[in-house]
């Protein structure tokens, strides 16, 4: 018979397990259909916009350094840092200094993840596109496999990533920011499409990508704590 703890720790693992194949089956559908056609109708719609202006790349130091992965990455170290902090079950400070160098440790594994697959799917940012030499350097989806070419890094989209791995986190640990990183995520997501950053299909991968490797960073921090008695079920 399993324990509680464990069914409850295998159900959690199954049913991000489904929300990973959920995005994936939806990144499948967003490349082959609608990644182009809204792509072309935002920068038909948009690039001339003030709002699209005034949020290019570049455009200011201060952009540049917001948008950035590497203070995204910082943020959501900040982030998980006082999730885990908010929680009272820590038997000794050893073991909360564990959870949060465990977490850096994961981050640090997963950017480097998302860095082997961005070199190889190769795809083009959605500007890109729309320049005439692209479609000697890609497919008709903008993959163009192991390339080495700049703006050729698109897909997945690593801000979508380290944000879904930080709000699995936070929703894990049960923290008060659940909802404030769950606000952000939708807003960065929503703004990545919009402002023709990424495709759909690369914030989706993103996502997927995100919450699959949060998942089993969860599943395995519970499994090396469970006989000690710490879980930490959603």
């Amino acid at each position: 018979m399993l324990s509680t703890g464990l069914k409850s720790m295998i159900f959690t693992a199954l049913n991000y397990v489904k929300l990973t194949m959920c995005l994936l089956g939806l990144t499948i559908v967003a490349i082959l259909f609608l990644d182009k056609p809204s792509s072309l109708w935002l920068h038909e719609n948009l690039q001339h916009s003030g709002i699209h202006a005034s949020s290019l790349k570049g455009a200011s130091w201060l952009y540049d350094t917001v948008t950035s992965e590497l203070s995204l990455v910082l943020f959501v170290v900040v982030v998980l840092i006082f999730g885990v902090l908010d929680r009272r079950e820590f038997s000794s400070k050893k073991q909360l200094l564990a959870l949060i160098v465990y977490q850096v440790f994961c981050l640090l594994c997963l950017n480097y993840i998302k860095s082997l697959l961005k070199y190889f799917f190769g795809r083009c940012v959605p500007d890109v596109c729309f320049l005439p030499w692209y479609i000697d350097q890609s497919n008709q989806y903008g993959f163009a496999w192991l390339s080495k070419v700049s703006g050729f890094a698109s897909f997945p989209s690593g801000h979508c990533t380290f944000m879904s791995f930080c709000l699995f986190w936070v929703i894990a640990l049960h923290s008060r920011l659940k909802v404030m990183i769950g606000s952000l995520f939708g807003l960065l997501f929503g703004g990545l499409v919009l402002f023709n950053y990424h495709f759909l299909g690369d914030c989706l991968a993103g996502s997927a990508l995100g919450i699959f490797s949060a998942g089993c960073s969860y599943w395995l921090w519970c499994r090396a704590l469970q006989p000690n008695g710490f879980n930490i079920n959603l």
